[in-house]
């Protein structure tokens, strides 16, 4: 069996060194919008209820959206 005919295994992505960098990049940026989102639903949770009507959203839709864990994207605040 030649090289050109053998298939890649996982073996050969995990080692080259174009998926290394690349899958740094990808952990930072996950990590990078996990923690905008415990920014983000910490400030809804601090916030006040006449403040939340303001900007428009409900004080139980900011309640509900604060209780999620920060794995989970942000949902419609409306």
């Amino acid at each position: 069996m030649s090289f050109q005919s053998r298939p890649p295994s996982a073996q050969d992505f995990l080692s080259s060194e174009v998926s290394q960098p690349m899958l740094r990049q990808r952990l930072l940026f996950a990590l990078a919008v996990w923690r905008e989102r415990t920014k983000a639903r910490r400030c809804l949770a601090r916030m006040d209820a006449r403040s939340l009507r303001e900007i428009g959203i409900s004080p139980a839709a900011a309640a509900f959206e604060s209780g999620k864990p920060f794995w989970q994207k942000i949902g419609p605040l409306r």
